[in-house]
């Protein structure tokens, strides 16, 4: 394999099976084999040695009679079908048959014969294997030797052969789909506390596991549905924090717009050094309550997208009528025809308006101003495209920046409150869809924001 490239826990259980029924097969094909193999040599030996031994002695039998002739006594030799007699004596061969027997003679085994011990090899004669066996004929001064064919036990082999393995190719492709409903078995409680925990990532806090009677599982079960229901209630318990808080801070903060409205009216009556501390105090309370309404913005995604609230909304006739509100020339907005619905997505209208409202407030505050807005559909998705005149975004910050209270810079030379992006990313994320910065061609940044055509599922 590649580096970098691993199989995961299900390929390694199907390979781990197969490998195994492959290794068991061969082994046992390959026991078989030897067995069967020295069973069928030993046989087809002990039988040509039988046949050989019985020739030798009716040959024997006729050279010690007196007047007989070499060759009329191999005429009357019958050995099986595929064996061939010799008989060699002073030297010379004698033999029936018009073939090249002699050739397949060892000739260690002519020595030992000469010598006057009886054995057996195994040979070839024309690419085929034989079996030759010798038998000294005493007190005669020749020797006997029989050719015998063993190719209906090469035959039987290499069908032997054959057949292992195939039982073997056999074999590792049934351990393979053993391994598969295996590795099915194992991964699926790990496939569901994927899927929960996913849906759990989304926001559905009300996912659980279901009860299993297998004792293995009960614990990972349990402590799964535990960790959600905690993860819920302390969720629960922040969102009510949040609640209670921002209900805390708006009546103070009211209090202190209302104070900060009178002294505007009567600025004139202030000394220069106190109109600039009105104007201080005047952004800096703007700032507080736009983060106060981010926050608590946030604390609503937080708890889901309340699904009464969604609606068929057409992307290009929202972002129109967003640039048309916030004072923006509509030469801005190009919106890419692609029939009718094409644009059209299920969400909340109220809070992807927000979302766009945050896009083109970011170009204006950070990036030198809005340069153009695109609509058009791609696939099953309609992206928003909003680019701007700024130097474009550092490649360490393109991730960061849709953090909350990140601001790229120092924050005394950066304005805003540092959760517009987030937002953005947290309200497309509800609605089933991503958010990102690339570079926009001749210069600047291009935010993409991109929602699925289909209804996303998004919590209660």
């Amino acid at each position: 394999m590649r580096r970098g490239r691993t199989l995961g826990l299900r390929g390694s259980v199907v390979l781990t099976y197969a490998a195994g029924a492959l290794l068991v097969s061969v082994v046992l094909a390959l026991g078989s084999f030897l067995v069967v193999r020295h069973s069928l040599l030993d046989a087809r030996q002990r039988l040509a040695t039988r046949q050989a031994f019985a020739d030798a002695a009716s040959v024997r039998a006729g050279l010690l009679t007196a007047g007989r002739q070499v060759s009329d006594l191999l005429g009357e030799v019958s050995p099986p079908a595929g064996s061939t007699p010799l008989v060699r004596r002073d030297g010379t061969w004698f033999y029936a048959a018009l073939n090249q027997a002699p050739s397949a003679v060892p000739g260690d085994l002519v020595r030992r014969v000469d010598g006057g011990g009886a054995g057996w090899a195994w040979s070839t004669l024309q690419g085929e294997p034989v079996i030759v066996v010798g038998v000294p004929l005493g007190g005669t001064g020749a020797s006997y030797f029989e050719v015998s064919s063993a190719r209906d036990v090469d035959d039987s082999l290499r069908v032997l052969r054959a057949a292992l393995a195939s039982f073997a190719a056999l074999t590792t492709v049934v351990g393979a789909l053993l391994g598969r409903a295996a590795a099915r078995r194992v991964m699926s409680p790990l496939d569901a506390v994927a899927g929960a925990a996913a849906r759990i990532s989304v926001g559905d806090l009300s996912t659980r596991l279901a009860d299993t009677d297998d004792r293995d599982l009960a614990t990972i079960v349990g402590s799964f549905n535990t960790m959600a229901e905690r993860l819920d209630d302390r969720i629960r318990r922040d969102t009510r924090f949040a609640a209670d808080l921002g209900h805390e801070l708006r009546s103070p903060l009211t209090t202190l717009m209302t104070s900060v409205d009178v002294l505007e009216r009567r600025r004139g009556e202030l000394s220069p050094p106190a109109q600039q501390a009105l104007d201080l105090v005047s952004v800096e309370l703007q700032r507080f309550r736009r983060s106060l309404e981010d926050l608590l913005e946030l604390g609503r995604l937080d708890a889901g997208v309340d699904p009464t609230q969604l609606a068929d909304v057409d992307l290009g006739e929202l972002v129109t009528q967003v640039v048309l509100a916030s004072h923006r020339s509509p030469d801005l907005v190009r919106v890419l025809p692609g029939g009718p619905g094409a644009l059209a997505v299920v969400g909340d209208k109220q809070r992807l308006s927000r979302a766009v409202v945050n896009l083109l407030e970011n170009a204006e505050l950070h990036a030198g101003g809005v340069a153009g807005v695109r609509v058009e559909r791609v696939g099953r998705f309609v992206d928003v495209l909003v680019d701007d005149e700024g130097p474009g975004v550092p490649d360490a910050d393109r991730e960061r920046i849709f953090e909350r209270f990140y601001r790229s810079g120092s924050r005394g030379s950066t304005r805003g409150t540092g959760l517009g992006l987030s937002l953005v990313a947290e309200t497309v994320q509800a609605h089933g869809g991503s958010v990102w910065v690339a570079d926009r061609p001749g210069g600047g940044s291009r935010f993409v924001m991109r929602l699925p055509t289909e209804p996303a599922r998004v919590p209660a």
